[in-house]
């Protein structure tokens, strides 16, 4: 009897060594912010199209992510919410897939919610998105699929917030940041049939302090830039010396948070060859200069961002 429990608990001892282990890798920590996010045994990803979210290869925007089960212990999940902007136009055009299986979808407005897990209540500024979803592996692989939503037109992305309900009794409803609509729409590009090519620009902009100049250089036939930047000194920008330059980094723009409520400044550039948002948000003392490509140049300079 003695030897069956010293066996018992070398037993238990080693168990104790060997954590529950997750069937499937965690989001990697050097993904941007809204790429992926982790709770109650699940992972949410976005699904990129030839490296960009959304995929606007048809014209039209297709937000998607991928929910993977990476805990064997977590609950089944039944159906995701996520939160899009009131401003998205043609509301009544969006259409919902989910794979496997098939699904519907539905929309709460007017700051209602999803009735059924509260997510999105009293949000007016922000509509709630159902997919009425249930993955299971039927006893073989791991479960996980994939949910999206196609809306009209070429849209940004910027972090929004997605939620995921578990269980049939022992509700539980983990929620986090993941790249969601954005407000702002990529216009259409519509060339002159002429328009002088110019090898530098530059502009001044207002809006931050008393106003910046910068120097936008182009050395290619579409107009769009490859470099912008301020001089460090006084004088016209696209003289400056190149010690004196400051470059603005380039980001794509689901790398920025840009939130709706945090807008303070946003204006066009009408250049027909390279139209460009400039967007300036509270508590912020950058200027983020945008293009149709998806790509932002923001400066200057240890500005707060």
């Amino acid at each position: 009897m003695k030897k069956i429990c010293l066996v018992l608990s070398v037993i238990v001892a080693v168990l104790m060594l060997f954590p529950a282990v997750k069937v499937n890798a965690a989001c990697d920590p050097n993904l941007p912010p809204g790429w992926c996010f982790e709770k109650k045994g699940y992972k949410v990803e976005i699904v990129p199209f030839d490296g960009n979210f959304p995929d606007t290869s048809s014209g039209n925007s297709v937000f998607k992510y991928k929910i993977t089960k990476i805990d064997p212990k977590a609950n089944l999940v039944n159906w995701a919410d996520i939160l899009i902007p009131a401003c998205m136009p043609d509301l009544d055009q969006i259409s919902y897939n989910c794979d496997p299986p098939n699904c519907s979808g539905k929309m709460f407005t007017g700051g209602s919610g999803d009735p059924l897990t509260g997510f999105g209540l009293g949000l007016t500024i922000d509509n709630t998105v159902k997919w009425d979803w249930t993955i299971s592996s039927k006893g073989k692989g791991v479960p996980g699929g994939t949910v999206s939503l196609t809306l009209p037109g070429i849209l940004y992305a910027s972090k929004g917030n997605m939620l995921l309900k578990l269980g049939l009794l022992n509700f539980s409803y983990p929620f986090g940041e993941i790249l969601a609509p954005s407000c702002g729409q990529v216009p259409a590009q519509v060339f002159p049939p002429q328009v002088p090519h110019a090898t530098k620009k530059q502009e001044k902009i207002s809006g931050i302090e008393d106003g910046i100049e910068i120097c936008i250089e182009s050395t290619d036939q579409s107009g769009f830039p490859t470099l912008v930047y301020n001089c460090d000194v006084q004088g016209p920008a696209c003289d400056c010396l190149e010690e004196n330059r400051y470059y603005w980094v380039k980001y794509p723009l689901s790398a920025l948070q840009i939130l709706p409520g945090k807008l303070q400044q946003v204006w066009i550039d009408p250049d027909p060859r390279s139209p460009a948002t400039y967007i300036i948000t509270s508590g912020s003392t950058c200027v983020k200069k945008c293009y149709p490509s998806g790509y932002c140049y923001v400066g200057p300079r240890n500005c707060t961002p």
